[in-house]
């Protein structure tokens, strides 16, 4: 997702499915994500949205077309989620275990890096500051809608640091342009 007004028309094209989802099945969502006053709140109810659209919560039914907007909206929530979660994996062995001396101070972190040992970090939940990284929210778990809470530091080579400056920046963008 490269700019604000591509987000925007994505999140404009799930509100759309969302409502003809609605209309055939009603379902909480679109009511959710009309009350939300916040980007951060927008993206937990999307990140709900996600779940139920691929379980038996929305599935649940013979209706076909049900079946294809659930699948039309976790596509569209892969375009979403690029703009508000960033993978990333260590850069040499020795970034990896600074990373992983950083995660076990946290005991929330516990299970932090994927079997690939890569981070899933949320940007809505990250800060930049120089070449540290400071993490507060990961997603770790396949069924997890809100991410679990952490709180460590990781150091970045310059690489990484040009990339989540310029995923930070376009996340400040979005959250500059958006009426939720």
């Amino acid at each position: 997702m490269a700019s604000p007004n591509n987000f925007n028309d994505t999140a404009g094209h799930l509100v759309k499915l969302l409502r003809a989802l609605h209309d055939l099945e009603a379902n909480p969502f679109l009511a959710q994500l009309g009350a939300v006053e916040t980007l951060h709140a927008w993206y937990d109810v999307v990140c709900r949205l996600d779940y139920a659209a691929n379980s038996k919560y929305l599935r649940d039914t013979g209706e076909e077309r049900v079946h294809l907007l659930c699948e039309e909206i976790r596509v569209l929530i892969c375009v979403v989620d690029e703009a508000f979660r960033f993978r990333m994996l260590p850069a040499s062995p020795s970034q990896k275990q600074s990373w992983d001396s950083a995660v076990s101070r946290d005991p929330s972190a516990r299970y932090a890096f994927r079997d690939d040992g890569s981070l899933e970090i949320s940007l809505l939940d990250a800060r930049l500051d120089g070449t540290t990284l400071h993490v507060k929210r990961l997603w770790n778990h396949v069924c997890n809608t809100e991410g679990d809470w952490v709180d460590f530091h990781i150091k970045l080579d310059e690489t990484q640091v040009n990339t989540i400056r310029r995923k930070l920046a376009t996340l400040r963008a979005i959250r500059a342009t958006m009426k939720p």
